[in-house]
């Protein structure tokens, strides 16, 4: 997976990219073909802002969140939308791959 990191007003703590980067791998558990991640680092006075998008197979998968000291908290509740949207897309695959079985009387 790509992973593209763009900074705007402030700099990115080393470890707070190599977070990304490890907690971006384990997104792959999911079974979906993971094409790309792009982060989005923002500052405006004291408000950190983060842009998650992934790129999946078939969609684009966008997760925003802002927070007023840490940028470490941000990524940790960008990365949480992310994975709660996975695992609904998940789900309708299941649900999908079940209401394609033929129902065939005993």
């Amino acid at each position: 997976m790509k992973i593209t990191i763009t900074v705007r007003h402030t700099e990115v703590p080393a470890l707070a990219e190599k977070m990304l980067r490890a907690k971006a791998d384990k997104l792959e558990k999911f079974g979906h073909k993971l094409l790309s991640l792009t982060a989005v680092f923002d500052k405006e006075k004291y408000l950190y802002t983060v842009e998650l998008t992934l790129g999946v197979k078939g969609a684009r998968l966008v997760a925003r969140a802002k927070h007023k000291s840490d940028l470490l908290t941000c990524i940790e509740e960008a990365l949480s939308k992310l994975e709660t949207q996975l695992e609904r897309r998940e789900d309708k695959k299941v649900d999908e791959v079940r209401r394609r079985t033929p129902h065939r009387p005993a």
